[in-house]
């Protein structure tokens, strides 16, 4: 099943690699984000999406694990963290919002593809 995804990531490159990949893969990108005020933005403006990938540290403002809680309670849609920063606190303060996984960076294509065929395969109202 193809995703359609939101990117919030704050590292031009890492968004456009992670478009590639998810492209390639058969996904579909609605939109990236660098910062959580235009992620919450392109929630309210864009077609429904499947999920979010998630950066930890975004360019202002809250972080992405506050972006994700308000992802998941105002728009019901949970998050994929992609970050640098995966320490227990940040992972325990993304807990309580469900997220769909945690992938460190640097990360390896087959990494993100394997979450995505994981997330693709669970059911709707999982």
């Amino acid at each position: 099943m193809a995703l359609r995804v939101l990117i919030v990531e704050d590292e031009v490159l890492i968004a456009l690699h992670l478009e590639g990949i998810l492209e390639d893969a058969g996904h579909e990108v609605v939109g990236t984000a660098a910062s959580s005020s235009a992620a919450l933005d392109l929630a309210r403006r864009s077609v429904p999406f499947d999920l979010a990938i998630m950066d930890v540290d975004l360019l202002d403002g809250p972080n992405g694990v506050e972006t994700a809680r308000r992802l998941r309670e105002e728009h019901g849609v949970a998050s994929l963290f992609v970050s640098g920063r995966l320490e227990e606190e940040v992972q325990a303060m993304g807990l309580a919002w469900k997220p769909l996984g945690f992938i460190g960076k640097p990360f390896m294509e087959a990494q993100i593809i394997e979450a995505l065929e994981r997330i693709a395969a669970q059911p709707q109202d999982a």
